[in-house]
């Protein structure tokens, strides 16, 4: 009798493993055969809209010195931006010196709404009337020709731009190459491939850009700890797209260690509690002939790839049509995993694939906390930067 509850447990656990996988592995199939070639090259007039350039900045005193100057002069050499820093409920000299470098600065102070999202809204707030915002974290740099670039994809009249997102790792980091790995395959493949296919991309939370006239559709209320995507699963209800700018960069820090392991938790986290909050009412929008909503659920329901690997795994237990859904999954994994690992130096390879069993290791023990975090309510923690680490704030 025990061994037969056993069998049928497993066998249920694996059916519903392979049916949740399924709609995860086929987007990964679409995206990966997508974006086997890059983009082609931004072509047309350059937009002279205003863009408003909002760094939110919770106790950056230690990374603005180093973000703003760049920034500041890029702006300048557009002729028609603005930095602005919001200085976000912070205890330590970032308003001063952002001043000092010659930044706006926004102060905002609220204990009870903390992070980005509430950040950025309230800047939103504070400044209504201007035709586009750009939102560069504190701790990042842009290409040179990035605003140029931008307002070429400006003119096209989009609803939101997210441009590539590169990992800037510290120098003594041993997971950078993984980091590198896993950011190649997130941030610009999958977006490249949505991108081919004609789908809205992802806002992964720096060097997006926002239109006036959208926010004015689509208010921005995204207050979790994932306040990117929240915001993205708005528009995308809202049948907006994102665009894809491929050809520049915003270049964003790593957090290693301690901090890693902070960003890790909130938002993998984060997006569990995105799934729970918005996967019913997204299967009953389909339900209804709302067609853009499947995109946004394919996305929700991709689990980062070390639990898709694990739930692909039990389906392989069970029966045959679960196990060949499993296997098929896997190989579809696996070619996604691999063609990102293919567009690394050469020299970064290896080292990627030897540290990614310890890696995995590591994000398996996170999963008790990432469970506590995925509820709607956790709290917006702040990650340690790589310059603390050497100057005192």
């Amino acid at each position: 009798m025990l061994i037969e509850t056993l069998q049928s447990t497993l066998g249920l656990a694996s059916m519903a493993a392979a049916i949740y996988t399924l709609p995860g592995s086929w987007a990964l199939a679409r995206w990966t055969w997508a974006a086997r070639h890059p983009m082609p090259s931004v072509q047309g007039p350059s937009s002279n809209e205003a863009i408003l350039i909002l760094v939110p900045a919770h106790n950056e005193a230690a990374t603005i010195p180093r973000t703003l100057p760049p920034l500041m002069a890029q702006s300048k050499q557009d002729g028609n931006s603005v930095v602005v820093v919001i200085a976000d409920n912070c205890t330590d000299l970032t308003a001063q010196i952002a001043r000092d470098l010659g930044a706006i600065v926004l102060e905002r102070h609220n204990e009870t709404a903390r992070g980005k999202g509430h950040a950025l809204a309230y800047a939103f707030q504070t400044y209504p009337d201007t035709a586009w915002y750009l939102i560069v974290d504190a701790d990042s740099s842009l290409d040179d020709d990035f605003l140029f670039k931008l307002r070429q994809k400006i003119s096209e009249d989009p609803a939101a731009i997210q441009a590539r997102y590169t990992p800037d790792c510290a120098a003594d980091d041993p997971r950078a190459t993984l980091k590198h790995w896993a950011l190649q395959a997130f941030n610009i493949n999958r977006q490249r491939g949505r991108a081919k296919l004609g789908e809205s991309v992802s806002l992964l939370g720096n060097g997006f850009a926002l239109s006036a006239s959208t926010l004015n559709q689509v208010p921005y209320r995204a207050g979790s700890i994932v306040e990117d995507f929240e915001y993205q699963l708005a528009l995308q209800a809202a049948g907006l797209k994102i665009s894809w700018l491929e050809e520049v960069a915003v270049h964003g820090e790593m957090p290693s260690g301690s901090g890693e392991k902070t960003q890790r938790v909130r938002w993998e986290g984060g997006r569990i509690a995105m799934l729970r909050q918005h996967c019913l009412p997204l299967l009953k929008q389909i339900t209804q002939g709302q067609h853009q909503a499947w995109s946004a659920l394919q996305e929700l329901m991709l689990l980062p790839l070390n639990l898709h690997a694990l739930l692909l795994l039990i389906a392989c237990l069970g029966n045959s049509w679960t196990s060949l859904m499993g296997v098929i999954g896997l190989l579809i994994l696996i070619a996604h995993a691999g063609f990102a690992l293919s567009e690394l130096p050469a020299g970064e390879r290896s080292t990627a694939l030897l540290s990614l069993p310890r890696y995995l290791i590591w994000k398996l023990i996170q999963l008790p906390a990432i469970l506590r975090s995925s509820t709607l309510n956790s709290p917006w923690l702040r990650s340690e930067r790589q310059a603390e680490r050497s100057r005192p704030l």
